[in-house]
């Protein structure tokens, strides 16, 4: 490993202690709705078409937006509107745009089956400053996961709209990657770079919401070690800007695969509010680790003083963390892994994948990270 990245390795337990105590909000999740246009096999929220639980109230919303504008520089939190389907909320933009005018920048990720030109318009006006189009390989493989016929179409039909016209400050594509479609991501790519897209995101799919029960989504051993090599070929190129974006620790492909080391930051930059009002971090994080809610407390007044658990993470060394030699780098895993209820994490990527051995890191001329 280059002395740069065996320096920035060695100091990264400082930086994430350092982080912690100064848990600067820099990323708010904004769980608008468990409504959802597709059914992927995936979903960690296990999200439906027709929910009974009522989305989030735009006051509520609001009101939180104005307390963390009165606290801190807004400009400064990038807010995400997630759900469930974003368009599936009932005047999505309007409330983009009432966020950008309290100084947010704001985005969404979206699967991209109900964009129009009368909604690729209003996201326009309103400001939208980032989006991500989640497309999962070729046709097949994409509308097989995301249990609805035409979905791949529409996400293409979305993407070369944002071609067209660039309003946006960032897009990217992100790709969950599963048995079925790994042999076919070499053609993907070039698919993605012929569209001009400029960025892709690429994630695996882990063992939580409908997915826990259906293994058959995961990659083994052999499967992801195949993914890391072609990550790392894919950096190599040029063009379209790749990297592995699971917050998972990697062992020797920490250097490879992405920009930064694994850093989960869940509770220490980023902060959510759930759907049901639940102050919490990303949406994929085990509820039971709620902080407060919305409905009844301060979210900054939470934020500055509660968010201890994600803070300091000594209490997750246990069971197979306990003795683990790389605990001063992965410290449990990313949080969304975590079983409360059995005190563990779902999947360790660095023992379940096999990545201990050591391999000398590779900087491309092309993409550094």
């Amino acid at each position: 490993m280059k002395p740069a990245a065996l320096l920035r390795r060695a100091l990264l337990p400082t930086f994430r202690r350092l982080e912690a105590r100064q848990h600067v909000l820099s990323y708010l999740f904004l769980e608008l709705t468990q409504a959802c246009n597709v059914a992927c096999l995936h979903c960690g929220s296990d999200c439906i078409r027709d929910t009974t639980t009522p989305p989030l109230a735009r006051e509520d919303i609001l009101r939180v937006m104005r307390e963390i504008a009165a606290a801190q520089d807004p400009g400064k939190v990038m807010v995400v509107l997630s759900g469930g389907e974003p368009l599936c909320y009932p005047g999505v933009f309007e409330l983009g745009a009432e966020i950008h005018a309290l100084g947010f920048p704001w985005g969404m990720v979206t699967n991209g089956f109900a964009w129009t030109e009368k909604s690729f318009a209003q996201a326009k006006a309103a400001g939208l400053g980032s989006i991500t189009v989640s497309l999962d390989g070729f046709e097949d493989a994409h509308d097989w996961l995301r249990g609805r016929s035409g979905s791949f179409q529409k996400a293409i039909k979305l993407l070369g709209m944002l071609q067209v016209d660039p309003f946006y400050g960032a897009m990217d594509v992100i790709t969950c990657v599963n048995q079925r479609n790994l042999p076919h991501l070499d053609a993907f790519r070039d698919l993605l770079q012929g569209l001009g897209v400029p960025s892709w995101r690429i994630t695996t799919i882990f063992p939580i919401g409908r997915a826990a029960e259906n293994p058959d989504l995961q990659l083994d051993a052999t499967g992801f070690q195949e993914l890391m090599a072609k990550v790392e070929r894919f950096r190599s190129l040029g063009g379209i800007q790749v990297a592995f974006a699971e917050s998972a620790f990697l062992g020797r492909h920490e250097c490879v695969v992405r920009g930064e080391p694994f850093f989960c930051r869940a509770g220490i930059n980023i902060g959510g509010v759930m759907v049901n009002g639940d102050i919490l971090a990303c949406p994929n994080i085990d509820r039971r680790f709620a902080q407060g809610n919305i409905h009844r407390d301060s979210f900054m007044n939470i934020w500055q003083h509660r968010y201890q658990v994600f803070r300091d993470r000594r209490w997750m060394k246990r069971g197979q963390c306990s003795g683990c030699k790389q605990w001063r780098l992965c410290q449990g895993e990313a949080f969304h892994l975590w079983d409360p209820g059995k005190n563990e994490t779902r999947l360790c990527h660095f023992k379940h994948f096999g990545l201990g051995t050591e391999r000398k890191c590779v900087q491309h001329k092309a993409q550094v990270s």
